[in-house]
């Protein structure tokens, strides 16, 4: 079973994203999408859901994200990884992350190799900047 912790920063799941990318249109999640969760820094929305779901202890996984800028530059990268703060470790894999255009990233190759409080950290790199966004996620 598997169940989202309170965020970090207070941020709420949310089946739709809206938010206005500078001179582009709506930044929206494509139907059947259908989030995990949200988290979002002040310049920028990660829309997350894992493939295939839910996540199970030892079985690689990938996540598919929508990324979008509130404004200014657009992500033109994007890097994922897990933690276990508690125990001070991360995965034993790294993900390869590859852009699926118009906002759409997919991460392969993560695995969560024990239950607990793993914690997504998304680091989104746009008009030269770096951005780092953090989700706990409980798995059990």
């Amino acid at each position: 079973m598997r169940r989202m912790a309170p965020a970090l920063a207070g941020t709420a799941l949310s089946a739709a994203l809206t938010i206005p990318a500078s001179g582009a249109s709506a930044c929206e999640v494509p139907a059947g999408f259908d989030p995990l969760a949200r988290v979002e820094s002040r310049g920028v929305v990660v829309a997350f859901k894992p493939v295939p779901a839910p996540i199970v202890v030892g079985r690689h996984f990938a996540l598919d994200a929508i990324v979008c800028a509130k404004e200014g530059a657009a992500p033109s990268a994007l890097r994922v990884d897990a933690q276990m703060p508690e125990h001070r470790h991360g995965m034993n894999y790294r993900a390869r992350v590859a852009a699926q255009g118009e906002g759409r990233w997919r991460a392969e190759g993560l695995l969560f190799h024990m239950p607990g409080r793993w914690q997504f950290v998304f680091e989104v790199e746009r008009g030269g900047q770096r951005e780092r966004l953090v989700r706990d996620y409980v798995l059990e």
